[in-house]
């Protein structure tokens, strides 16, 4: 992995956010403060749950979220039954968060079984209820219960009584959640949510339209990575990690070029992609370049994203952007110099070695930032 870049998309930073450490600590404190079960708060079940919520493809479903929820509840609720609860609803209710799937609270759910039993101490059977009511509840944020409804209000209070700046965090930050969405799909997708949340909390009506209006008039800053990606490698995920600290984000674009997929179909290549990459959008293009810059323009002000080895890669690819400043004089690009420990590696090369049996040896030139995940592929 490149040592001068983050190991994880560049994550939206505002005034306010803290170390995390800090934030660990302080969360700890909260729920010592709370802890009328006599729960082990020392031991490996919490910071299982700590290391879910600092996964790299978390943006809003953080750490930072997970503090604010604490502090609400220790705030206003005195009751030390109800808090209790309440903050371990808290802790369990997005452990498992992957915006691809449907069943996040559902599998959320079956975590706090499961670590239950590493608690340290057994909880009520009625308090294991309640949480675990409370977690399945924030699917469709029905108002079950007492208990239910203000938990839900603190899940949303950036939706339900944040200011401007505050929602405008909110929506960038969820954004960089949904990369694998089309910009098409995303906006459509917000939209429907917007409304949706007016209609069950209507006095969260202004702060939904004013959400909508800024989603129908921005125009994201988006990178368009291309390239044959056959395959996709350590020297291509080092240039992608650079260009998300440029762009809000970045699209893979997997061309098709005869010369360089000569031993697997574009589609077995995209499915590469995806695979390393889930939680980003890879699509299949086999036009030209200007062509494919068209098509995403109308959504976002788009850049073409180019790595470079060496300076051979610049000439061939100061020709190529003669070609495409005439067809398109509109088109903007950056050139971005690949780290000096992975200037050898190249897909060619990679695809030479696939020839013989590696036992494993050449999985170190691949990105596994997100082996983690194992959704539907």
């Amino acid at each position: 992995m490149p040592t001068n870049v983050p190991t994880s998309l560049a994550v939206p930073r505002f005034i306010g956010s803290q170390d995390p450490q800090v934030t660990m600590r302080h969360i700890r404190e909260i729920l010592a403060s709370h802890n009328c079960h006599g729960l082990n708060l020392d031991a490996p079940w919490l910071d299982e749950v700590f290391s879910a919520y600092r996964q790299p493809h978390r943006f809003f479903h953080t750490l930072d979220h997970l503090k604010s929820i604490c502090d609400l509840i220790h705030a206003q609720v005195a009751d030390a039954e109800p808090a209790a609860q309440m903050l371990l609803a808290a802790l369990f209710h997005d452990v498992v968060w992957y915006p691809q799937r449907k069943d996040n609270e559902e599998q959320s759910a079956k975590v706090f079984d499961l670590l239950s039993a590493s608690f340290g101490a057994e909880l009520p059977q009625s308090a294991a209820e309640a949480v675990h009511t409370i977690i399945l509840t924030t699917k469709s944020q029905r108002k079950i219960n007492a208990m239910a409804r203000q938990f839900h209000e603190f899940d949303c209070n950036v939706l339900l009584h944040g200011d401007q700046v505050d929602l405008l965090a909110y929506e960038f930050q969820i954004f960089r959640e949904f990369q694998f969405l089309s910009l098409k799909e995303y906006r459509k997708g917000r939209s429907d949510f917007f409304r949706r949340f007016s209609q069950r909390f209507p006095e969260a009506k202004a702060n939904m339209q004013f959400l909508i209006e800024y989603l129908e008039r921005r125009r994201p800053r988006v990178g368009l990575y291309a390239g044959t990606f056959n395959p996709f490698h350590i020297g291509h995920f080092g240039i992608l990690q650079k260009a998300e600290l440029m762009f809000d984000k970045v699209i893979l674009a997997v061309g098709l070029n005869p010369s360089k997929n000569l031993h697997h179909t574009h589609s077995e290549v995209v499915d590469q992609v995806r695979r390393l990459l889930p939680f980003h959008e890879v699509i299949f293009f086999d036009t030209l370049m200007v062509d494919l810059l068209d098509e995403i323009t109308p959504y976002a002000d788009v850049t073409l994203v180019r790595g470079l080895r060496n300076g051979y890669d610049l000439d061939y690819e100061m020709s190529q952007q003669c070609f495409m400043q005439e067809m398109r004089p509109e088109t903007v690009s950056v050139y971005i110099p690949c780290d000096k420990q992975f200037e050898h590696i190249s897909s060619s090369s990679l695809r030479s070695l696939k020839i013989f049996d590696c036992r494993g040896r050449d999985e170190i030139y691949y990105p596994h930032l997100y082996d983690y995940y194992q959704g539907e592929r």
